[in-house]
């Protein structure tokens, strides 16, 4: 088996090959010559008895008559037919051989010429033609459709032609003697059994698998009715055994046919081998399957479809109706089948109607290769005449010149006739297929368009606006993916501008990578109103194909695709045209998606900047420092803004100073926002000469909101002379005191410590702060503490008292030194959250 050659295709081919081997040996058989008598037996009855006489024979001359049975042939009993096909070839061809007859009771006695076998009439050879035609067809569709998965329509049409050829070679050639007759004949009456079945299979998945609908999903049945028709609806159209049900039928009602007939002793009726009971189910079936056909007729939308249906359904109507009436009607009534053949004269137009529609309507998606196949082969046959004239005419010019100019001439028309045939093929194409020739250099056009296009609206206007140019669309739009929804605007009326990204419709959508068309999609009515609102507002408007726009499994568009102005379908080069153009379309959205992502985040990045800016002028480079005391600070965001801040609320008139600082909850551009209101409600605040006490609560009533829950973590230091203070705490880590001689500790905490704005009506206390010359006290936010290494472990306030307790000097001092610090233990990593320092110091006054 070669590779990507399923094993049900390899059958099939093995099916097609042996129905082809069986058909030549029937042909073959008929024609030899061979002793013959004349006589055409009946295939009907297990005796020997003479159905018809051949026109002339030696039969005919001596006076035999149909209805004879033959009893004895050159004195010998004969019982079957083989017996007779045994004793005929012991004589030759002119020889006179005596036949005992029974005719009417009684036993006659002729003498007949032996001549040679000739049981090939015209009307035998019409069915060979009609069954030939059926099987090269059939055989063409399918090597043009290897592509196709197992039980598709090319594969089941390729089964139906080989029964029909198996049938009408096989079963309908007249009886005779030969051990090759038996073998031919049961394998025309089993075609005959199966044909029926591969009819009604294959209209039902032509051009697509049919649904039967019996119970309608907006009316509500109930009870055991309801459940019936929903099992039966749910076993046509889904199961995979309603196809081996077709096929098990025939051949059991066959079979049991034929055991009740001898079981009760009763004659079973027969039509070319066959129980009249099987030629009805037969009927039955062809007309089943012209209502399939029938009812994909009625549901075709696009116009070029349509006209292909329509021209099977008529060819195959003309060619099955008068097969039912002389095939399965008439023999019925009559008990003969001697009409049979009037009934297979029209089955012609079957195949013939197939090989018009795939010539003239692409039947079968095959549109461009019969024709372009035909054409190069004749621009092939011009290229070699012209070659011929002129080798002849070269011959006869230089023939004597020398012995060596003829191979010399066939060389170099080797080496130039080839090159020449290619060159031919563009002028054939522009010629012959001027529309497909376009649209390949307009695909051309618009794929270097769209790999050049960075912009969406660029692009919407190029797979869609000309994409419909190209292929000649009523109408053509673009849903591009916009947050949660697929917005177009190219979209005519009456289709929807918008797309919800949650509905059921664009889901599915999502998980196809080639074009889908809305037949597909017919399900999801049933499953989601809103869907199928949108399916029928694009039916409507005569919705041909929905094309997603994939890369790496995420949707970037939906191409939705209306009707050709010519009402063709589509065939498999525009659906290739289509998938290219969305491939690369796809690709380039997602480009010009990240383009306008790294653009807006340029332009975040540079607000970013300004508006860290305005945020570091808010907070001041220096503090004032009261008589006595140093003060040093530092702020430092883990973004580019961030909600950390400290500040000085008085101006140290009257040698006082008031310190705070913030962290508000939230970083970057929430965090800033949170962090300018806070300090302009503390200087507010502070600016109404309210008291400390009354300053923590003034911030808290106006920063207070329970719907957002913003609050701000603050220390309010505030420095007095002779080294005395006071402090509060709202959610900021306790201060840190460096004592004389390197001693750190923590200053008392307050009873309460909770953020401003965490809870209305909270009072904060103040505690007293007393330094000695040279102490240090410093204020930090959890930014320090919370800094983690590469590991994930934290600074630490241990950390901190280390660092503190190893350095001694000015309060700026201090506040690098921990800095470094910090920086040294993350080494260099993203900053877990934002970092300020305050360090005061008293010296002592002077």
């Amino acid at each position: 088996m070669s590779r990507g050659r399923s094993p049900g295709l390899v059958s099939l081919l093995t099916f097609g090959v042996a129905g082809f081997l069986v058909a030549c040996l029937s042909i073959l058989d008929m024609f030899l010559p061979r002793p013959y008598d004349g006589v055409i037996l009946d295939p009907d009855r297990s005796e020997i008895v003479v159905r018809a006489l051949a026109p002339g024979s030696g039969a005919a001359l001596a006076g035999v008559q149909p209805g004879d049975r033959i009893a004895g042939v050159g004195r010998e009993v004969v019982r079957s037919a083989s017996e007779v096909a045994q004793v005929l070839q012991s004589h030759n061809i002119g020889e006179r051989v005596p036949y005992l007859l029974e005719r009417s009771g009684t036993l006659v006695e002729v003498v007949v010429e032996l001549g040679p076998r000739q049981l090939g009439t015209t009307s035998y050879l019409y069915a060979c033609f009609s069954g030939f035609l059926f099987f090269f067809i059939g055989l063409y569709v399918l090597l043009q459709r290897l592509e196709e998965s197992g039980g598709g329509p090319s594969r089941v049409f390729f089964a139906l032609c080989t029964l029909f050829l198996l049938f009408l070679v096989c079963r309908l050639r007249p009886a005779s003697y030969s051990w090759v007759d038996g073998v031919v004949l049961t394998t025309g009456t089993l075609s005959l059994l199966v044909l029926p079945a591969a009819f009604l299979h294959f209209f039902l998945v032509f051009p697509r698998r049919l649904k039967l609908t019996l119970v309608s999903p907006t009316e509500p049945w109930e009870g055991s009715g309801g459940r019936l028709l929903r099992g039966v609806e749910r076993f046509v159209n889904e199961s995979p055994n309603l196809f081996r049900v077709l096929y098990l039928l025939p051949p059991l009602f066959y079979v049991l046919t034929l055991l009740l007939g001898s079981l009760f002793a009763v004659r079973i009726r027969l039509v070319s081998g066959a129980p009249i009971s099987s030629w009805v189910l037969m009927g039955d079936y062809l007309v089943l399957g012209l209502l399939a056909l029938l009812g994909s007729l009625l549901r075709a939308q696009e116009g070029r479809e349509r006209r292909q249906i329509a021209t099977v359904f008529i060819g195959t109507v003309v060619g099955i109706t008068p097969f039912l009436v002389f095939g399965v009607v008439l023999p019925s009534l009559l008990r003969t089948d001697r009409y049979l053949f009037w009934g297979v004269v029209p089955l012609a137009l079957v195949p013939l109607t197939f090989a018009y529609a795939i010539v003239r309507f692409h039947f079968f998606d095959i549109n461009v290769i019969v024709r372009k196949s035909v054409l190069y082969t004749l621009a092939t046959a011009v290229v070699a005449g012209i070659y011929g004239l002129g080798i002849a005419a070269s011959t006869l010019l230089f023939s004597g010149s020398s012995p060596y100019f003829p191979l010399l001439l066939a060389l170099a028309i080797l080496a130039i006739f080839d090159p020449l045939r290619r060159r031919l093929q563009g002028p054939v194409d522009r010629f012959f297929f001027r529309e497909v020739y376009d649209a390949r250099r307009a695909v051309e056009e618009v794929s270097v368009g769209v790999v050049r296009e960075f912009s969406i609206e660029g692009l919407e206007a190029l797979l869609a606006t000309r994409l419909s140019e190209i292929m000649h669309l009523e109408w053509a739009a673009l849903y591009v993916r916009e947050g949660k929804a697929l917005v177009s605007q190219t979209a005519p009326p009456p289709l929807p501008r918008e797309l919800p990204a949650r509905l059921l419709l664009v889901e599915e959508l999502k998980r196809h990578d080639e074009p889908v068309r809305p037949g597909v999609l017919e399900p999801l009515k049933a499953l989601e109103s809103e869907s199928r609102k949108v399916l029928e507002e694009f039916g409507g408007a005569g919705l041909r194909l929905f094309v997603p726009l994939r890369t790496r499994g995420q949707l970037h568009a939906v191409l939705a695709l209306g009707p050709k102005r010519s009402e063709e379908e589509f065939g498999s080069d525009d659906l290739q045209l289509v998938r290219t153009l969305a491939n690369q379309g796809a690709v380039a959205l997602e480009n010009a998606r990240l383009l306008r992502e790294r653009t807006r985040q340029l332009e975040l990045e540079k607000e970013l900047e300004i508006a860290r800016r305005v945020q570091f002028a808010l907070i001041p480079l220096h503090l004032p420092s009261p008589p006595g005391w140093q003060v040093a600070a530092s702020c430092v965001p883990a973004r580019q803004v961030g909600g950390d801040f400290y500040d000085a609320l008085t101006d140290g008139d009257g040698g006082s100073v008031a310190l705070v600082v913030g962290d508000v909850s939230g970083k970057s551009v929430s965090g800033a926002m949170l962090m300018v209101a806070a300090r302009e409600v503390l200087h507010t605040a502070a600016l109404g000469g309210a008291s400390p006490e009354r300053l923590l609560e003034v911030a808290n009533q106006r920063l207070y909101s329970p719907q957002h829950r913003l609050f701000v973590a603050l220390a309010y230091l505030l420095l007095r002379p002779r080294g005395t203070g006071l402090y509060a705490l709202a959610g900021q880590p306790t201060p840190l005191v460096r004592r004389k001689r390197g001693r750190v500790e923590e200053l008392p905490a307050p009873a309460n410590r909770l953020p401003i704005g965490a809870l209305r009506g909270v009072h904060w206390d103040l505690l007293p702060l007393s330094l000695e010359p040279g102490e240090l006290v410093l204020v930090y936010s959890d930014g320090v503490t919370d800094a983690r290494d590469a590991a994930g472990e934290p600074f630490g306030d241990e950390r901190l008292k280390q660092v503190l307790a190893g350095v001694d000097g000015e309060p700026r001092v201090v506040v690098d030194e921990v800095m470094r610090a910090v920086e040294a233990f993350t080494a260099g990593g993203e900053p877990y959250d934002d970092i300020t320092l305050v360090a005061v110091r008293w010296v002592g006054e002077r």
